[in-house]
């Protein structure tokens, strides 16, 4: 009998325990914001607008023009997943010519997989803004391959590491100025030098 209530204590301990972990959040289904992107391998410093929609799985990202990066091209890149086959558009920021072409890789929404864990939450901004962190390795089985911070109010994107297995190899996306929403919905809409490719 008093293995039984030994056994069941420790049950409710561990479903208490279990019960406390954060779950992950759900991000903003369309947003806006400007974006820093950093490649470790390349040692490339990138600065973008970006609009996001995940229920229609469209993104866009215009190149921040910088004066003094010679032999540069800028582009204004538009990707369509909710057509099929997936399309990306690239459009030459100086010249206005547009490239079309099949989407390189698959969608990846901006969001915290489901199987992710929890590392711990900071804050910035003088303790104004709460941020989580989380990580898709499981110790001693999968080794980290991302790792992304999330407002805690509201899952807005903060941060997020794509790594392919070495440092130098990853990159560091920071998004920063986000707003909620489209403010133009034709914002995914390709521009008239695209209808032509």
């Amino acid at each position: 009998m008093q293995l039984i209530i030994v056994v069941f204590s420790l049950c409710v301990c561990i479903l208490a325990i279990h019960s406390q972990l954060p779950r992950p959040c759900e991000t903003p289904p369309a947003w806006e914001g400007n974006s820093s992107v950093y490649d470790h391998h390349l040692n490339i410093h990138n600065f973008f607008r970006i609009s996001y929609d995940k229920q229609n799985k469209r993104k866009r990202i215009i190149d921040e023009i910088r004066v003094g990066t010679p032999q540069r091209t800028f582009h204004d890149l538009i990707m369509l997943y909710d057509v099929e086959p997936p399309v990306f558009y690239y459009i030459d920021l100086i010249t206005r010519k547009c490239t079309k072409e099949p989407a390189r890789f698959p969608w990846r929404p901006y969001e915290i997989p489901e199987d992710a864990n929890f590392l711990g939450e900071f804050t910035l901004g003088g303790g104004q803004l709460i941020v989580t962190e989380w990580s898709d390795a499981i110790p001693g089985i999968r080794a980290e391959t991302w790792l992304g911070q999330f407002t805690l109010n509201g899952c807005v994107p903060v941060r997020e590491v794509i790594a392919n297995g070495y440092i130098n190899q990853s990159i560091t996306n920071t998004f920063y100025d986000v707003t909620l929403g489209i403010e133009n919905p034709n914002v995914f809409v390709p521009p008239p030098e695209c209808q032509e490719v």
